[in-house]
């Protein structure tokens, strides 16, 4: 039974941040209403509450925490569920570098390349550069990722929230910029993303995830 919290989150199906969020919550068996935006019903409440105007954004109460991150660490330090921290400093210590590598270093060339998808407008420098970028970080994860069942350590941890969405994109851009299968080339990332959809609330969010980039490029 679903560990009732209260809360809700204004979410969005097909953002990285909010898929991360909803893992946590999964994985942790609470209830929390996800409120999809854009919504023009929700537009007005959204904006007071959220004047950086970003999705995720978790209400508990007279509480607002806005940013994945800050989310996930704040499900975390109000003791609910199952913990997604590891035990010992250094995992944890892992955890953390992952998802900032995942944050700083493969989201950002990412974001940059899905404003290049049609290739109509393509910007072929910009493609190369980002393309790069995202190659090094990706290399990154491949140093640190443990897999092939969870990111760090022998059991679900917040470095597991970040690394699905991750990903997912990073495995879904690849072809639409002429790279058929873009994990071949980080054997341990590609390992880890196949076990870790082993685990129910993994499965979930890249099923939820697959259907909202399905709908956006109107498949």
């Amino acid at each position: 039974m679903s560990i009732q919290t209260g809360m809700k989150m204004y979410n969005s199906q097909l953002s990285p941040f909010a898929a991360r969020c909803r893992l946590a919550i999964y994985a942790k068996d609470l209830d929390v209403e996800l409120l999809d935006m854009p919504d023009p019903a929700l537009e007005a409440e959204f904006s007071r509450l959220a004047p950086m105007h970003k999705v995720p954004l978790l209400v508990d109460g007279e509480t607002v925490v806005p940013e994945s991150e800050t989310i996930c660490e704040y499900l975390e330090d109000r003791g609910l569920g199952t913990s997604l921290r590891p035990d010992d400093p250094v995992t944890t210590a892992r955890m953390r570098l992952l998802s900032r590598i995942g944050d700083l270093y493969v989201m950002d060339p990412m974001g940059e390349l899905f404003g290049q998808i049609n290739p109509a407008g393509r910007d072929a420098q910009l493609v190369a550069r980002e393309m790069a970028e995202l190659s090094k970080a990706m290399g990154w994860v491949e140093h640190y990722i443990d897999g092939p069942d969870f990111a760090v350590g022998d059991r679900l941890t917040l470095a597991d929230c970040e690394m699905v969405p991750v990903l997912f994109f990073f495995d879904q851009i690849g072809p639409m910029f002429g790279y058929a299968d873009p994990l071949r080339d980080y054997p341990r990332a590609q390992a880890y993303y196949k076990g870790i959809q082993k685990t129910p609330a993994a499965a979930k969010v890249v099923a939820e995830l697959d259907a909202a980039l399905r709908r956006m490029m109107g498949n």
